[in-house]
């Protein structure tokens, strides 16, 4: 009869030593007390004197056929050895190589499990068949285990690290308010600045930035974002007051423990050094030596061979890059291609507004405001007031500042880390110096009779034409239309430098009488990224023959309908002619360069055309003149681009300030303009032709401009967002001597007050 498990009644193989359904091993009582081994490892029974299993092939260190039995107490028990020993010792057995020892079932005694424990040399028999999927199972929840218990621990251990690290911020920030200045002291007082105070002028700008700088090293601050907190206000022209960023949230700059813990010479590098300094303004009468008169810094020279007085300011040296042999900047011929100046490299002696990058102030990537809390980390505003553009090259300037700007505004809660300190400044320090600056000339006295003026600018690189800026062009303060016109039709690229020769206008001519003319360009408005760069800037008081001349035709015509505009008055330098009935012109006698011929007729606006004229030759223009709108949009429009809008169909009985019917429309534009931007203040200025003296036009135009005041006061605009201006005929846009210029000078300009 088939033996069965006594446990779970399974029938059993004749030589198994376990029950292959529960493991059990086969009941004692069948087997003959002491005459048969089993294999250890896989429980096959043993025969004779064999030394390996036949059944799984395991060595063996066979065990005597009929062993005695052994009582408990007679078991040898070794010494227990330490961990240490145990692991060494038993590394070297591996499952694979370790002996099977053949033991006797019926003849071994139970081991206690303290016994086995303790190292007992008799090994403890297999107390079970486990199937070997399930020993893989058991291995994998162990591993398992094993890892979940490591990750626990480096979470725990991360968690102690940051808490230490917290422990030490916390420390540091008190240190540091501690090493803060005062509320009332200077570098405190410098991160208050209002705009008004940043905008006396850009050689102030330079100043102010510079004090909280010379403020922080002497008191020995160690906190580098108070130190930047001033140049940044400075750079911006605000104040440190807390404002949001355009997405709606504040970014907080709290004190890092690695920018702590640095040494006090690294946070004295990241305040920016002091703006070069420019050489004392004194002017030297030319010589006739050519290398001589154009290293010159500064040039007043009367009664030479070019007009009865010239000025200059800056050396004629192309940006510092040099001229090719030969070159001659007034023979009309373009520099040759260059790189660009780097900002950080300056010539030490060059003039303000000279030989170096500058972009318009509306040019503000970032509007950082840095405010310091007491018991608080130091917050810093940002606020985007541009979308990135690539610009021309130059813009690339400020790749810091549209780098704190992206991270920002695009990350709620924006923290800045260590790192973003330097980068803060790094863009503080190009606002600084990129920042347009006025060039100064020494006129000084001016010849007893004056015929005419013009002015030369050695432009380098100006681009509003295809990036949309748009700048405006004042001397002494005050914006010169015409000028703005040529310097707002350019497209120079390469980049390269190229000669302009501007006339002056009659009525712009008692600017010069202070003895010091200051020459700003600037672009306040568009936010556009167009850098720019001016080599040298010459007056000249009563031109004689321009040495090298060009000629130049002309075509004006309609944009909109393309037909000729016959009447049209075109300029180019100190030349003006009309078109004729095929709205054709010539003009001749105009200095070599980039000649720059501007087209004005009633009823258009004005547009301007650059040719490229080397000398000796002639050139032609085709000019195309779209008709004057005054609808809202345009207006929007036209203040958006230039901070004015000039509206012709405001009309007045001559001599009289009262408001003709047929000028409703154009009022309610203005109407429309206004309460488009709640809040606003504006600026209502009259302009009238020079027929009739000052004493008469400016008091004429003032009255004007205030019934147009009264006007809109009548249509719910409040008096208090209203400033009433008159001009007379100070301000022309085109030359009195022509009907054509008259008529266009005749106008009421609305402009937002800053």
């Amino acid at each position: 009869m088939p033996e069965v498990c006594s446990q779970c009644g399974a029938p059993l193989k004749e030589g198994n030593a376990f029950c292959t359904k529960c493991g059990a091993r086969r009941n004692a009582s069948t087997e003959s007390a002491g005459t048969r081994s089993f294999c250890t490892k896989c429980g096959a029974p043993l025969d004779g004197e064999t030394k390996f299993c036949t059944e799984c092939g395991a060595p063996l260190n066979v065990a005597p056929s009929v062993s005695p039995t052994i009582p408990a107490a007679t078991i040898p028990h070794p010494a227990p050895a330490s961990a240490a020993t145990a692991s060494r010792d038993a590394a070297p057995q591996s499952a694979a190589t370790a002996p099977v020892t053949a033991v006797p079932v019926s003849a071994t005694p139970t081991v206690s499990s303290q016994t086995a424990a303790a190292g007992s040399a008799v090994p403890a028999a297999k107390s079970s068949g486990i199937p070997k999927v399930a020993i893989a199972a058991i291995g994998i929840i162990v591993v398992l285990i094993v890892t979940g218990i490591a990750g626990v621990t480096y979470v725990v251990h991360r968690v102690r690290q940051k808490a230490a690290e917290a422990h030490a911020v916390s420390d540091i920030e008190k240190k540091l308010a501690e090493l803060s200045p005062p509320a009332n002291s200077a570098a405190q007082k410098a991160n208050t600045q209002t705009p008004a105070d940043i905008n006396k002028s850009p050689s102030d700008l330079a100043a102010t930035a510079n004090e909280p700088a010379q403020d922080a090293q002497k008191q020995g601050s160690a906190n580098p974002a108070n130190a930047i907190a001033g140049l940044a206000s400075a750079a911006s022209g605000s104040s440190t007051s807390p404002s949001t960023t355009a997405s709606g949230s504040t970014s907080a700059l709290g004190p890092s423990a690695a920018v702590a813990a640095a040494s006090a010479a690294a946070d004295a590098a990241l305040i920016p050094p002091p703006l070069p300094k420019p050489a004392p303004i004194v002017p030297v009468a030319a010589t006739g030596d050519q290398a001589k008169d154009w290293a010159l810094e500064y040039e007043r020279t009367v009664g030479g061979p070019e007009a009865d007085l010239v000025v200059r300011t800056g050396d004629i040296n192309n940006l510092g890059f040099g001229w090719p042999p030969g070159f001659d900047p007034f023979s009309g011929k373009s520099t040759p291609g260059h790189p660009w100046p780097d900002i950080n490299h300056i010539p030490p002696q060059a003039p303000p507004g000279t030989d170096r990058i500058m972009l318009g102030t509306s040019v503000m990537p970032v509007h950082m405001v840095i405010q310091h809390t007491a018991d608080q980390g130091d917050r810093i505003v940002v606020d985007s007031t541009v979308k990135y553009m690539s610009g021309d090259g130059y813009s690339g300037s400020l790749n810091d500042c549209f780098r704190i700007r992206d991270d920002a505004t695009r990350t709620p809660n924006f923290v800045f880390e260590q790192g973003y300190i330097p980068v803060a400044a790094a863009c503080t320090r190009a606002r600084e110096l990129t920042m347009p600056t006025p060039i100064v000339l020494a006129v000084g006295e001016l010849p007893s009779k004056i015929n005419s003026v013009v002015v030369q600018i050695f432009a380098d690189d100006f681009q509003p034409v295809p990036i949309h800026s748009h700048f405006q062009v004042s001397l002494n303060g005050t914006r010169i239309p015409s000028f703005e016109y040529a310097i707002n039709s350019l497209d120079q690229s390469g980049p390269i430098g190229k000669l302009l020769t501007l006339r002056l206008l009659p009525e712009y001519w008692p600017l010069l009488q202070s003895g010091t003319v200051e020459l700003l360009i600037d672009d306040p408005t568009t936010h556009a990224p167009d850098g720019y760069a001016v080599d040298f800037v010459r007056i000249l008081v009563n031109p004689h023959n321009f040495i090298y001349q060009v000629s130049l035709t002309a075509t004006v015509t309609d944009a909109d309908k393309h037909t000729p505009i016959a009447g049209a008055t075109v300029n180019a330098a100190l030349e003006s002619a009309a078109t004729d009935r095929a709205g054709k012109c010539e003009l001749k006698g105009i200095p070599a360069g980039l000649v720059v011929a501007t087209a004005t007729a009633p009823g258009y606006d004005e547009n301007s055309v650059t040719v490229d004229l080397p000398a000796g030759q002639a050139g032609h223009a085709d000019i195309q003149l779209h008709a004057h709108q005054e609808s809202i949009a345009a207006l929007e429009k036209s203040i958006a681009q230039t901070g004015t809008a000039t509206i012709y169909g405001i009309h007045f009985d001559t001599g009289s300030s009262k408001l003709r019917p047929d000028s409703t429309p154009a009022l309610e534009a203005v109407l429309g303009l206004i309460n488009g931007r709640a809040g606003s203040n504006w600026i209502i200025a009259g302009h009238t032709d020079n027929q009739g003296s000052d004493a008469l036009n400016i008091p004429l135009s003032k009255a004007r401009a205030a019934s147009v005041v009264s006007w809109l006061r009548a249509h719910g605009v409040a008096a208090s967002r209203l400033e009433p201006q008159g001009f007379g005929a100070t301000r022309p846009v085109a030359d009195n001597a022509t009907a054509n210029g008259r008529a266009l000078n005749r106008r009421v300009e609305v402009a937002l007050a800053k």
